[in-house]
Parts: structure tokens; C-alpha cells; sequence
């Protein structure tokens, strides 16, 4: 056994989280089940299944849905085509998709609009990802590390944004944009870092632990963004660190 255990503070979810869990609950509240969910509304596997008990039926697809249902969308966004679906099929949507979120689709319409090459940087098919992308598809160049940072090109090196997917690690993510302000020495970013804040503070916190601690243990689904980039950070410093979904998982 352990001499110590030591908790992480910030931790737990982050308001984005909570509101689209809040949303759903009220949702099956006020119409009754079933209502369907587009995807997991958050990708922790204990959170699906509390609420599928519920009541809650989560598809794949916004076309799986029967027509005239309650559908909810998912904190981490969807692509406008998502919305056309949807209307299609005469859905009631309610959408929990994270404020920041929205804020980068804004930013990413704004870019588009504007002319400019858009350089999202993020992980290939996260959910997140593919709805930014759709807002501006004819737009967007998917920059998953430093190294295709250095070698990605575009057609008007004056005329070059980007953005990032908001659950990303700080560190790796500033690498990125600084590679990026080398060969685009005129890039435009957001007006604010696109990166959640809540996700900042908890790697703040694991880079605290990290310091304290012989392992981390970092309780989340394998599937989550946020999770996995925690497990990264304590590594990155070299203390093992574990993704579990919960105790069962300790040997």
C-alpha cells in the first residue's frame, strides 16, 4: 500500500462537462425517454452509462434518430451539417456543445470568411476536430504535431490563421504555434488562447503531482482527450503515470 495518496487540485470535470450532463438530465426530465444523444455526450464511459439508465440513447449518427425526436448534440461540437440533418428530420435539437467550442467555430467563420488558410491543430478524427473543420472545410489544414508544423504549406503565406482543438496540452500546443510563427511570421490567432482553461489548470496540477509522486493515476476514459494528455504531461516528466477508468483497473 502507499504511504500517501495525493489528490490533484483542480480536478474533476470542467463546466463544459457539467453542462451538457446537466442538459441531458433536464432533457429527459421535461420530454421523458427516450431522447437521443448524437455521440457521448462526454467521453467518460461512467457518465454514458448512468445516464443510458436513465433514459438517454446514444447514436452515432443524427440520421439513426427517429423522426420528430428530442436530439441533443454533444459538448464537443458538430459540423453545420449536423444542424441540416437534423432539420431534415424534423429533430428537436438541443445543443450542449461547450461555449469555448462554439467560440473556435466563430473564429474558424471568421477566418474563412476573411480568406485565410486555417491551421487547426488538434488530433485527427477527434470529434471536436471534425466539427471545427466542417465550419470551413475548403479552409481548414489539420496540424497534428511540431513536425508537421515544419513541413505543412499553403497556398498564400500572407493570408495564414490558426487555431487548436481545446483539450490539448499547453506545452505541445505552444510548440506548435511557435513553429508555425517561424515560417508564418505574419499567422493570425485568436484573439484569446483557444485552449480551455480548465484544461490548463488540471496539467498545472499533474505537473505539481508529478513532482510529489512515485506514479499517477489519472481516473478517465481511454476515449477522452482531456484524460490522455494528463497521462502525457506526468510522463513527459518522467513519473509513470496510468489512464484508468476506475479502482478495478489497480493492480
Amino acid at each position: 500500500m502507499p504511504n500517501r495518496i495525493l489528490l490533484a487540485w483542480p480536478r474533476g470535470y470542467c463546466a463544459g462537462v457539467e453542462r451538457a450532463v446537466d442538459t441531458v438530465e433536464r432533457a429527459l426530465r421535461i420530454y421523458g425517454p427516450p431522447v437521443y444523444v448524437r455521440k457521448q455526450i462526454v467521453h467518460n464511459i461512467h457518465v454514458v452509462h448512468d445516464l443510458e439508465a436513465k433514459g438517454a440513447v446514444f447514436v452515432e449518427d443524427e440520421r439513426d434518430v427517429p423522426e420528430g425526436a428530442v436530439l441533443i448534440l454533444s459538448a464537443h461540437g458538430v459540423a453545420p451539417e449536423v444542424y441540416e440533418h437534423s432539420a431534415s428530420r424534423q429533430l428537436s435539437v438541443i445543443d450542449a456543445t461547450c461555449p469555448l467550442v462554439t467560440k473556435v467555430h466563430l473564429e474558424a467563420r471568421r477566418f474563412a470568411r476573411d480568406g485565410y488558410t486555417i491551421l487547426l491543430i488538434g488530433h485527427e478524427g477527434h470529434e471536436e476536430v471534425v466539427g471545427t473543420s466542417g465550419e470551413a472545410p475548403d479552409n481548414v489544414t489539420l496540424v497534428g504535431s511540431p513536425e508537421e508544423a515544419r513541413s505543412i504549406e499553403v497556398s498564400d503565406p500572407d493570408r495564414v490563421a490558426y487555431l487548436s482543438q481545446t483539450t490539448l496540452s499547453v506545452d505541445e500546443t505552444n510548440e506548435v504555434i511557435e513553429v508555425l510563427k517561424e515560417r508564418f511570421p505574419g499567422i493570425e490567432g485568436p484573439p484569446r488562447d483557444d485552449i480551455c482553461y480548465a484544461t490548463q489548470n488540471r496539467q498545472e496540477a499533474v505537473k505539481q503531482l508529478a513532482s510529489e509522486s512515485d506514479v499517477i493515476l489519472v481516473v478517465g476514459s481511454d476515449n477522452s482527450s482531456n484524460s490522455n494528455r494528463l497521462v502525457e504531461v506526468a510522463r513527459s516528466l518522467g513519473t509513470p503515470a496510468y489512464l484508468i477508468d476506475d479502482e478495478s483497473e489497480i493492480r
